[in-house]
């Protein structure tokens, strides 16, 4: 009984009575693990190549290019789903860049489903588990394909990104609103006490 009801969401869009299916996340995405590139090619360049190294390059969910360099290692294309594979594990975010991926990080051609449910393993300690290391916690290559996750028919799966991708938009929206707020009233303080 139980098995059965992981195969079945509880909530469910309207029109899809299917069971879910348990695979392996290699099963349905591909993966490219990092390389970094050597240090002395890194630069401050914009004309250079994007560098993904870790969590550090990535905000609310997206790359945000902070460092370059001018030596291709591994490559992650536009739209690609990123994974910080090193401390900490699991903070996954999306390019709106091509890029080349360090040693901290691994590329997953994922559509919008697979994202958010990579966001739902990392919330729920999923990667955790696998991850090992004293020093700086870390996943391999297998731990990422092995990933048990379950997946409805490809339509369900777009009706499910769509939804989380909209709930995420209207968030960045409002939390841009409390960011202004928040501004807004600090210089109020300042001007309107002594």
């Amino acid at each position: 009984m139980k098995d059965n009801q992981a195969k079945y969401p509880q909530l469910r869009f309207k029109g899809f009575t299917d069971p879910w299916e348990q695979r392996k996340l290699g099963e349905e995405a591909q993966l490219t693990m990092g390389q970094s590139p050597n240090s002395e090619n890194y630069t401050k360049n914009p004309d250079d190549y994007i560098l993904v190294q870790g969590n550090a390059d990535m905000k609310n969910g997206r790359v945000v290019p902070r460092v370059w360099t001018t030596q291709i290692t591994k490559k992650a294309e536009k739209s690609d789903l990123i994974l910080s594979v090193r401390a900490p594990v699991g903070d996954i975010g999306k390019t709106d860049y091509d890029v080349v991926l360090g040693r901290g990080v691994a590329a997953i051609k994922g559509n919008e489903f697979i994202f958010q449910q990579l966001g739902k393993m990392k919330l729920t300690g999923y990667w955790t588990r696998y991850s090992t290391g004293s020093t700086f916690e870390s996943i391999n290559s297998n731990d990422i394909k092995d990933a048990k996750i379950m997946v409805p028919v490809e339509e369900e799966q777009q009706k499910i990104g769509s939804f989380f991708q909209q709930l995420d938009h209207l968030i960045t929206l409002h939390q841009r609103k409390l960011e202004k707020l928040q501004e807004l009233k600090k210089g109020y303080l300042q001007k309107m006490f002594c």
